[in-house]
């Protein structure tokens, strides 16, 4: 064994005596570790039970914690792992309480199967995207986050879970799981100098984001509630003050790309990291505390410390309705929730001008927060469920094989399967399994990497599922497959996927993910404000595997589903393909509503005009005219201010949109190809796009001659659509049509209207129509009759 590590000796001697020991991967700084290993081994404490806190940050010198713990090399963390061991061997009679399955749950693993210690799992965050041991993983495959989660939590003496949505994950693997939350320590946060002035941050309406920005997630929230704030109404905007105190990975950046976005917010205030020590005064100069979570998994399972600080320090919350905030608190009373930007917006400006209604929601959550979140108030259950999990237990799980090769093999995937597909693949084996009758299954469940799970040898005892089960739901997904069951009523040739790369006009195909060039124009897609990719100045060995990975994860497996990305991303290599991306074209985005694509093309556009053609553009003109913020530029993209102008309303109001030469290319978006105004306005944009522009639409393909949608018939799909523009116009169509239909394609159905009608898909019914998304790009080579363009618009509704 390694020479011991040179401990304070009375910080080892409390470890020997220590009946817990939490263990904790961050340090104090973070409140994950400071609130549910530092305090709470502080509650046990009190009641009886000698505890002491083991920190890789704070005792055993990591050199990174939080999202920057992703920095350490591999190597860093097997050594840290092997000082703790150490540490905990010494004491083979104490309960381990570890809070989160992160790199450093190794040591207390090595603990319990040497010395026989009992284990508690704490889990606060969702982070099954990580991968601690990413290069070792191929060879202990049980490192994988969603294996090794699995049986953690199946092997410890029971889990304790920081919200519902946790406590949802971890209950089918141990039943012993608890629910308690990440609340505040009143001896810190609460309202007793609420009254005293304000020398630190002024006396406006004080709103507060606060936290680690360690990637994509916070910086897209953080965006969003920036947003929000610059949409309210300037007389009361200019009352407030949004003030930001951060750290992280991400934070040099988040602030560069708020500045970008609002270089006239002088109200918007950056504050750099506060000790937690100071942090009960902070809160007592703010007055609103938002919580501007987007309804992802990771939101959605958070137990947000600063939520419980906000209400002990009768500081008014404004959230989104995501996460334990629905639970603890009641919206229009103790909080106000707000869905959607908009509505959001408008519940911080009742927060901002109402100081009645600020001061009564925040009175209602204080009162809230001292019934059931203080520590004071979890100490006694915490203590309990630690007592009764000294007792030992020898429970196991089976051990696990990785599939990722064989998925790969039987999808004749070209690219690495990616783990956020195989755990989809899973969860859809997972659902099956438990339901009662399989013919309810949600048919969008039975897909081809299901079945591939299924075929693969070791699918029973790695799933825990018995084979005659595996059998019956492989019969099922054969049977109710969604591309088995509407084959039968297309109109459109059923034909594979033309080799080579993808046509320009063609129906949406998962296939096209596998084209590398395509899929390139994918990753460059990812433009939100909030996307904050790994690049080599994090400094993370074999970085660019992980950002490989990250792509495939975040990119491939799910927007590979996603009609509104495929028809933005097909637009965009269209347009590349033919040359209007070099930085120097001038566009025309017409659109029905707002569509984060016409910001994207600043990046490669020298100007984009955009013209609003949605049933409220006279109300969105006559807002823009006042100085209020232009909703059509809060879609949280990257983009260029100073290389755009939205213009609302009919196209005759705008005469001088085209700027001082004509458009190279012209884009109808968002179907608005089948508004009635359509023929309008593509004789109006006609005359000023340069001879040999480019006019490129995306819109709707009717599979089975429904009537129930707008959208081109299925006699369209082909020499059809071609025909159509040469009768009428002077435009050509380019680069043939696609419009082959895959089974992987159909399998993405969605019923309009249905639960989960705006998750991703590639096709819909909407009644009794089936219909696809569809991109097509035309060429300008003389000019189009008068009525053209209005008896075209006319047939392509027809």
């Amino acid at each position: 064994m390694a020479s011991e590590p040179l401990f304070d000796p009375d910080w080892l001697a409390r470890i020997d005596a220590a009946d817990v020991i939490f263990v904790a991967q961050d340090g104090f700084k973070l409140a994950p570790a400071r609130v549910r290993a530092y305090s709470f081994a502080k509650l046990v404490n009190q009641r009886g039970l000698r505890a002491e806190v083991l920190s890789f940050f704070d005792h055993l010198g990591a050199t990174e914690q939080g999202g920057f713990a992703a920095n350490l090399p591999e190597e860093e963390k097997l050594r840290l792992n092997l000082a703790a061991f150490e540490v905990l061997s010494r004491n083979p009679r104490a309960l381990l309480y570890v809070q989160k399955a992160g790199y450093h749950a190794i040591a207390c693993l090595m603990a319990a199967g040497c010395n026989g210690n009992r284990i508690v799992l704490d889990y606060d965050d969702y982070d099954l995207g990580s991968q601690p041991f990413r290069r070792i993983e191929p060879w202990l495959p049980s490192l994988k986050p969603e294996e090794f989660l699995a049986r953690f939590a199946g092997r410890a003496q029971s889990c304790v879970a920081s919200s519902r949505r946790i406590l949802d994950l971890l209950a089918p693997f141990n039943p012993n799981t608890h629910l308690v939350h990440t609340v505040a320590d009143r001896d810190v946060f609460n309202p007793d100098r609420r009254g005293d002035g304000r020398r630190r941050f002024g006396d406006s309406v004080n709103i507060l984001w606060c936290g680690d920005v360690w990637g994509d997630i916070p910086m897209k929230d953080i965006v969003f509630g920036v947003d929000a704030f610059a949409l309210v109404p300037s007389r009361i905007r200019r009352k407030a003050r949004f003030h930001i105190i951060g750290f992280g990975r991400a934070w040099e950046e988040l602030k560069r790309r708020l500045r970008q976005r609002h270089p006239e917010m002088d109200n918007l205030v950056f504050h750099e990291h506060i000790p937690p020590g100071e942090f009960g005064a902070v809160l007592n100069e703010m007055d609103i505390g938002v919580l501007p979570y987007a309804d992802n998994a990771f939101n959605a399972s958070k137990s947000p410390t600063k939520m419980f600080e906000y209400m002990l320090t009768k500081v008014a919350i404004c959230a989104t309705p995501v996460g334990e905030a629905v639970h603890c608190l009641e919206d229009g009373a103790s909080i106000l929730l707000g869905e959607g930007l908009e509505d959001f917006s408008d519940r911080l400006a009742t927060l901002i001008g109402d100081d009645g209604k600020r001061r009564a929601v925040a009175e209602a959550a204080y009162e809230r927060a001292l019934a059931d979140y203080t520590l004071d108030a979890v100490g006694d259950r915490l203590t309990a469920i630690i007592r009764q999990a000294m007792a030992p237990d020898a429970s196991a799980g089976p051990a696990g094989v990785p599939l990722e090769a064989f998925m790969r093999q039987a999808l004749g995937r070209r690219l690495a399967m990616p783990s956020r597909e195989v755990a989809l693949a899973r969860g859809d084996l997972k659902a099956a399994a438990a339901a009662p009758d399989l013919a309810t299954v949600d048919p969008r469940r039975w897909s081809a990497p299901l079945l591939a799970l299924l075929d693969w040898p070791g699918a029973a005892r790695s799933e825990g599922v018995p084979e005659e089960t595996l059998a019956r739901i492989r019969e099922a997904a054969l049977r109710h497959r969604n591309a088995r069951r509407l084959r039968p009523r297309l109109r459109i040739a059923a034909t594979e996927r033309p080799d080579g790369p993808p046509c320009l006009g063609k129906l949406a195909a998962s296939e096209d993910w596998e084209d590398p060039a395509w899929f390139a124009w994918a990753q460059r897609f990812k433009t939100n404000c909030g996307t904050f990719h790994v690049t080599a100045a994090d400094n993370i060995p074999d970085f660019e595997a992980l950002r490989d990975d990250e792509l495939l994860n975040h990119v491939y497996s799910y927007f590979k589903r996603s009609r509104g990305t495929w028809e933005r991303v097909h637009m965009l290599y269209g347009l590349d393909r033919l040359g209007l991306l070099d930085g120097t074209a001038r566009m025309l985005a017409v659109s029905t509503a707002v569509d984060g694509f016409y910001l994207a093309l600043t990046e490669w556009a020298a100007h984009v005009d955009v013209l609003d053609i949605g049933a409220d553009a006279a109300a969105r003109a006559e807002r823009a005219a006042a100085g209020e913020m232009d909703t059509w530029l809060l879609k949280p993209r990257l983009f260029h201010r100073d290389r755009i102008a939205v213009h609302h309303g009919p196209p005759g109001a705008h005469p001088e949109a085209a700027g001082e030469r004509p458009w190279d290319a012209v884009l109808l978006l968002q179907d608005a190809i089948f508004d009635p105004a359509a023929g309008e306005v593509l004789a109006w944009a006609d005359e000023r796009l340069a001879d040999g522009g480019v006019l490129a639409i995306m819109g709707r393909l009717r599979l089975d001659g429904g009537s129930d949608v707008a959208g081109l018939g299925p006699e369209l799909a082909g020499d059809g659509l071609a025909a159509l523009f040469e009768r009428h116009t002077g435009f050509e169509l380019l680069g043939g049509f696609d419009s082959s239909l895959s089974d992987a394609t159909l399998d993405r159905l969605v019923r309009t209207g249905a639960p989960g009608a705006e998750n991703p898909h590639l096709v819909a019914l909407t009644g009794d129509t089936l219909h696809a998304s569809v991109v097509w790009f035309c060429r300008k080579t003389g000019p189009t009759v008068p009525g053209g363009w209005t008896r075209l618009a006319a047939a392509l509704r027809d």
